[in-house]
């Protein structure tokens, strides 16, 4: 697939890119870990430049509920991060602050100061209270919640889906003094009564992991999201802001 898949990526650069949708980057670790699910802080700041150069709309994910309902949703981007890693602080706030882009962090919020281990059996430090206050005074950063343990949802009993819910929006809401209304599921699993309860419980939003642009007419309980990794390469990203990675996710499936 690997080939192929460059192959898709160079045929669809070829064509005239225009975003008439919105799109949502999602990143987790930018660093030079290695991991699969890290961007180097120098691919990083390329993306970014990227995205200011080409004068996207930028936006925090709690503006994307008022954006789809208000059909304003053309050349929009928004720039999200799972699980809270130190290293949005360290290495992405300090190139979001410099180019004047606004993101948001979906936090583990058990985890706070703590650390993560993902799926390749790496440890990562994970922000700390004061990072995390530090970030959010400077009016680029929100952070809304992202699970209270990071565990399935799906997998869980509807008592252990509640905990999780209402635990993870009460650190939230201490955090920032704000009531959060969108939530990141983890590893993106979710069901038509996970979403029935974050819209009980106040979410006016929560974003999945399923590629594709956000329109008026997505699921406000499932929107899409385009993840940005390691493997994915210059040209790659600026299809992930453009009509035509809706062309790639659709050849790429025929090839699963």
């Amino acid at each position: 697939m690997s080939i192929l898949k460059k192959v898709l990526v160079s045929i669809l650069a070829l064509f005239p890119a225009k975003l008439s949708a919105l799109s949502i980057l999602m990143y987790h670790s930018v660093s030079d870990s290695g991991a699969f699910f890290a961007v180097s802080p120098k691919k990083f700041e390329q993306q970014m430049k990227y995205t200011r150069d080409s004068g996207f709309n930028v936006i925090f994910a709690s503006e994307i509920d008022e954006r789809m309902r208000a059909g304003k949703l053309a050349r929009t981007v928004c720039v999200t991060f799972d699980d809270g890693y130190e290293d949005v602080y360290l290495n992405a706030y300090p190139i979001l602050k410099a180019l004047g882009i606004k993101a948001t962090v979906f936090l583990i919020t058990n985890e706070i100061g703590g650390t993560y281990t993902n799926s390749e059996g790496k440890t990562f430090p994970l922000l700390k209270r004061e990072q995390i206050a530090q970030m959010r005074a400077s009016g680029f950063i929100e952070f809304m919640p992202h699970g209270h343990t990071h565990k399935k949802l799906h997998q869980l009993t509807e008592s252990e889906q509640e905990k999780e819910i209402i635990l993870s929006k009460g650190v939230i809401r201490e955090l920032t003094g704000e009531e959060p209304r969108v939530f990141a599921y983890p590893r993106g699993r979710t069901t038509p009564a996970i979403a029935e309860m974050l819209k009980r419980f106040g979410f006016e939003i929560a974003l999945g992991v399923v590629p594709g642009l956000v329109k008026s007419g997505s699921d406000t309980y499932n929107v899409p999201r385009n993840a940005v990794d390691n493997h994915v390469g210059f040209q790659e990203f600026k299809l992930k802001l453009s009509d035509r990675v809706e062309w790639y996710n659709a050849i790429a499936r025929l090839f699963r």
